[in-house]
């Protein structure tokens, strides 16, 4: 992944991926994917809440020359509030929400010239550090649930 294009290509990935997850069963989707962790549905809830959370605070206003607006999180916190989250929505609404929310940062991403990628606003983050961290994000926790689905097979 060197160029804009591809580093784009490779985080939208995560869209196909989350459509995939309509066809699993009830059970699949809400079964933790090992003992103590959790299921699919709280993985992409997870990953759809982040997605919003650095939409609007970081790649937003990144896009804008605003100043971000990242505070100190408890990730912990965060992210149990994202699994409480997920257990409110229907299967198909939070896929549709993590779809949305992936394409909205695709598209801020792909208004920011590649000339800015490399630049660490207010020497907190670059483009491409954000875009780095959340594909290995992606992958880690797409590989957790391909490995979960196997199981099934």
């Amino acid at each position: 992944m060197n160029t804009k294009q591809e580093k784009l290509e490779a985080f939208a990935e995560l869209v196909g991926f989350a459509e995939s997850l309509e066809r699993l069963s009830e059970e699949q989707w809400a079964g933790p994917i090992a003992e103590g962790k959790w299921s699919p549905r709280d993985i992409i809830s997870h990953m759809m809440l982040w997605d919003r959370y650095f939409l609007e605070n970081a790649l937003r206003p990144m896009a804008e020359h605003r100043p971000m607006t990242l505070k100190p999180l408890d990730f912990n916190e965060f992210n149990r509030d994202a699994a409480a989250y997920g257990l409110t929505q229907s299967k198909q609404d939070l896929i549709r929400q993590t779809v949305e929310a992936r394409r909205q940062l695709v598209e801020v991403i792909e208004g920011i010239p590649e000339s800015e990628f490399g630049h660490r606003h207010e020497d907190k983050l670059s483009v491409d550090e954000y875009l780095l961290d959340f594909y290995e994000h992606d992958r880690h926790h797409m590989a957790q649930i391909h490995t979960y689905l196997a199981s099934f097979a």
